[in-house]
């Protein structure tokens, strides 16, 4: 009995969370974080942005994400496998050309340079 759970255990730490929410980099999404206590923390945080970029690495795959926060843009990269994120929304896609055209680049980084009202995701 021992043996089986201890199995069962190990098998679900050795297995990330998938999310099965496909984005794509230009697309604006919104992540359900847990804060700073932890994983056994009840506390979430929301975190809403533009993908500029994804670095696919196996477990090790990340996306940076941009927004505008009070007026001062802030980009942050992000762990997709990461146990802190419980859930991952697409808000609108292609949403650097507002869906007129699609997105022809793997990495956005020139959107640094632009005004930050572009890549503004929050209504603050």
């Amino acid at each position: 009995m021992m043996t089986r759970i201890t199995k069962e255990s190990q098998e679900r730490r050795h297995k990330p969370e998938v999310h099965d929410v496909k984005f794509r980099v230009g697309d604006a999404i919104e992540l359900t974080m847990i804060e700073q206590g932890g994983v056994n923390s009840n506390e979430t945080e929301k975190i809403r942005g533009v993908v500029l970029g994804m670095d696919k690495r196996g477990l090790g795959t990340g996306f940076y994400l941009r927004d505008v926060v009070f007026g001062e843009p802030i980009d942050r990269k992000i762990p997709l496998y990461s146990p802190l994120i419980k859930d991952i929304k697409v808000l609108e896609e292609n949403f650097v050309f507002k869906k007129k055209r699609k997105v022809k680049r793997a990495k956005l980084y020139y959107l640094r340079d632009r005004l930050p009202q572009e890549t503004r995701v929050t209504k603050w």
